[in-house]
């Protein structure tokens, strides 16, 4: 099963636990995640342009990191780093997609 990158498949994810799986090129390591927000979407000449938000503990870690929510196929995103809030790591994956790609 492939997983999907569409924004409404996110957006019934906002605000579930995830593990963030960071590849070894990037460091490695699993953390204890939360999509804690997806950004609303927006239209732009063919394309579909949005954001997530995690939430995680542990030190800031840019890469590409196995995204797993349970019952979810796993999903490869890249994560930027992009604050630290209530003792937390923000991280922001930004997408800018064809309307219409799977």
């Amino acid at each position: 099963m492939t997983a999907s990158m569409r924004h409404e498949d996110f957006a019934a994810l906002a605000g579930r636990p995830c593990r963030l799986i960071a590849q070894p090129e990037d460091g490695g390591g699993e953390r204890a995640g939360v999509l804690s927000d997806v950004e609303e979407r927006r239209e732009r000449q063919g394309y579909e342009q949005f954001a997530l938000l995690f939430r995680a503990d542990g030190a800031p870690q840019q890469g590409l990191y196995d995204v797993v929510f349970d019952g979810e196929p796993v999903r490869q995103i890249f994560l930027v780093p992009i604050g630290i809030e209530g003792g937390q790591v923000v991280y922001e994956a930004c997408f800018n997609r064809a309307i219409g790609a799977a």
